[in-house]
């Protein structure tokens, strides 16, 4: 590698974090003729906050075969999430952890010990694992460097110290000049064939043009603690642990361990809140303030002290604000956006990190997938990017809001706010409803509940109350069979369309490829959380017969339209009543429309 940058490159990446290092470590595997240029302003290691994966990273991990790695570096193996949020003070998990002091006992700072996980509520045929699936808690300025080496490892030319300085299109072509400048003083230009933007909050390529949420303005003051004492332990030790999160009067605090002697800890509120109360308080009296108001963590933390080598600069506490936001555009000709660069999403879920990982291979599959397409399909192929990103980060955001308007455990001025605010956090569920969102769409990862662990449901559970059988409802989505699906009605429930959807070809080998097909779409916000569920392979030359969707009618009267609209298509005649029953099926377990019976219908063709 040159010690200066190209002056040219296939692909410059700004930005050496998990989003940016994920794309180019994907891009080198697959196209290793491929020049990949990764410009990082900082040199690492470097402090970032977000230290905990969600178990849908592994996947990513593994794909680019850093796993191993990531094993073996030392970080806390992380077993889910415990929770104290909800009607009361008693502490609850997410990820069907199998325990021996859950429970509100007479000392609320007891250590939670995990002994295992079980998945009987959903599937009595699954045995109990004596190992719960995990994730990790970690440093990112270690975890990080060791993205950002294998990156390297794989074959992309890094140059660390580069700060982005602008960034222009060349003409009406997909090329763009990359202007940079060093830390010793050096400038130059990169003409990139293509540019991921991983800058993060810096979000070069959409500066200035950013949503912020409202709703969810909050603030956080953090630091790490020596002497603190482990929440959550596995089996009596200190092996593994999850991130703990408890409510308390005006916010939330979070609480785990990244080291074994060090602690990572917040406190959460909202911006306005945090605002009025530096009036009084210093960042570090309110964050000691916070801790100690919690119960739960109070009694861990007698003997603990904030470090000063964690934070940059030697500080002991830092300061964060402005969770919720999105870039108005997440990509353009020649160019797309990957983790906090495009969009992030309210902490509560520890989703940073993960979502990272997941756009910048995703961005990385789909540059791959269209290097060699027409520039319709790349567009299609783009288009389909942003709907991922949308409903991914659609679905975190509907469940953060959930969260924050089901508190009922605080009776603060903030939090009975929050549930005035966030008033469409109040989800009106049916049973049913509540574990399809949560198990098929709602927890937008529903591909990880079989394989990861990391169900959303249970946290439905605590929160909304839900009375299920879960296991009946995961087996049976509700929808009947086509033989009685034609003596039904239907009714839209939102407008939706066909179009283009892709996903990581990795059952296929991990080629590098997606898998292209078309599905249904809808730019409803509302029902974005249903859009990765089941994805449903659907024949583009149905699009006539999902035009007629659009309007209340008759399955049966649906199925004789079919055999015009289909006509040219297919020459079947029972190919095309199979493929429509199966169309109406697939809206309706989406829930793009419902269904009801129709005691006036007839047989149709």
């Amino acid at each position: 590698m040159s010690p200066h940058p190209p002056s040219s490159a296939d692909c410059v990446v700004m930005g050496g974090g998990p989003a940016g290092s994920a794309f180019a470590g994907i891009v080198r595997k697959y196209a290793p003729h491929l020049d990949v240029v990764v410009l990082e302003k900082a040199t690492f290691p470097r402090w970032h906050i977000g230290e905990s994966t969600i178990p849908v990273a592994n996947g990513v991990l593994d794909d680019l075969g850093v796993s191993e790695t990531m094993r073996k570096a030392g970080f806390v193996p992380k077993m889910g999430v415990t929770f104290v949020w909800g009607e009361d003070r008693e502490p609850w998990n997410a990820d069907f952890l199998a325990t021996q002091t859950l429970g509100v006992t007479s000392d609320p700072s007891h250590v939670i010990d995990v002994t295992g996980q079980s998945f009987a509520r959903v599937d009595p045929t699954r045995s109990a694992s004596q190992r719960p699936y995990t994730a990790f808690n970690m440093l990112r300025a270690e975890f990080d460097q060791i993205l950002l080496d294998h990156a390297r490892h794989l074959g992309a030319d890094v140059y660390e110290g580069h700060r982005i300085r602008a960034v222009d299109r060349v003409g009406e072509d997909d090329a763009h000049d990359v202007h940079w400048a060093s830390e010793d003083g050096r400038a130059g230009t990169i003409r990139a064939g293509f540019v991921l933007d991983a800058t993060g909050a810096a979000h070069v390529m959409s500066r200035g043009k950013r949503r912020g949420d409202p709703q969810m303005n909050n603030f956080a003051v953090f630091g790490y603690l020596r002497g603190a004492r482990w929440k959550v332990t596995y089996s009596g030790r200190r092996e593994a642990s999850t991130v703990f999160i408890a409510a308390i009067d005006h916010g939330w605090i979070w609480y785990f361990p990244v080291r074994d002697d060090l602690m990572s800890v917040g406190v959460v509120t909202h911006a306005a809140h945090f605002k009025a109360s530096l009036e009084t308080a210093d960042p570090e009296t309110l964050f000691w303030e916070g801790l100690r108001s919690c119960p739960e963590v109070a009694g861990l933390v007698e003997q603990a002290e904030l470090v000063d080598d964690v934070l940059p600069d030697g500080k002991r506490v830092g300061c964060c604000r402005e969770w919720s936001s999105r870039a108005e555009a997440v990509v353009g000709d020649g160019w797309a956006a990957a983790g906090d660069a495009a969009m992030f999403v309210d902490p509560i879920l520890s989703t940073g990190v993960t979502l990272a990982l997941q756009t910048g291979h995703r961005a990385a599959y789909t540059y791959l997938s269209g290097r060699d397409a027409s520039t319709d399909m790349r567009r299609e192929l783009w288009g389909a990017y942003v709907r991922y990103m949308e409903a991914e980060y659609g679905a975190y955001r509907t469940l953060a809001r959930y969260f924050y308007g089901n508190n009922r455990s605080c009776a603060s001025w903030w939090w009975q706010a929050q549930q005035l605010v966030n008033a469409d956090g109040h989800l009106d569920l049916s049973d049913h409803e509540a574990f399809v969102m949560a198990a098929a769409g709602f927890f937008p990862s529903a591909r990880a509940f079989g394989t990861n662990g990391e169900a959303i449901c249970t946290m439905l559970d605590h929160l909304g109350r839900p009375r299920a059988d879960l296991y009946a409802i995961l087996a049976d989505d509700g929808v009947p069979e086509p033989a009685a699906l034609r003596h039904h009605a239907f009714a839209p429930l939102a407008d939706f369309r066909l179009e283009l959807r892709a996903e990581p070809g990795l059952e296929f080998g991990r080629q590098g490829k997606l898998a292209v097909f078309y599905d249904l779409h809808s730019d409803d916000p509302h029902m974005r959380h249903r859009l990765s569920a089941r994805p449903a392979r659907i024949p583009r030359y149905l699009a006539p017969v999902v035009e007629q969707m659009q309007r209340p009618g008759r399955v049966c009267d649906l199925l004789d339209d079919a055999q015009t609209l289909l006509a040219d298509a297919i020459s079947d005649p029972q190919l095309r009543t199979d493929l429509v029953l199966q169309l109406v099926a697939a809206a309706a377990t989406k829930g793009l429309v419902r269904l009801q019976p129709d005691p006036q219908a007839r047989e149709s063709a």
